[in-house]
């Protein structure tokens, strides 16, 4: 994994750099920032991530989400049917991998 602070000693990264930074893909970074769990400025046109919010994400510092969210075909299954509460496929646990800071 490349080091954080090797770019130059950016203080903010474009998608693609925190890519190569982190060793995470891009899509993945795309949720992360979507669901609120990893923090994102926009300056102008341009989509952001400082190099403190990487870090903090890549060290757990900030809470991530636990649960997947229900697809909307999950939630057309769930009000189609008397089930109450969500469906199994709702709340199943997301797996993550911890991987050591070199």
């Amino acid at each position: 994994m490349a080091e954080l602070g090797g770019m130059n000693g950016k203080l903010a990264y474009r998608i693609d750099e925190a890519v190569k930074a982190s060793g995470l893909g891009r899509s993945f970074l795309y949720e992360r920032m979507a669901d609120g769990s990893l923090k994102s400025v926009k300056v102008g046109g341009r989509r952001l991530i400082l190099r403190d919010d990487l870090m903090a994400f890549l060290t757990c510092e900030t809470p991530v989400s636990l649960t997947l969210p229900a697809s909307s075909r999950d939630a057309k299954n769930i009000r189609g049917s008397k089930q109450k509460g969500p469906t199994r496929a709702a709340t199943r646990p997301v797996r993550q991998m911890i991987l050591p800071l070199e």
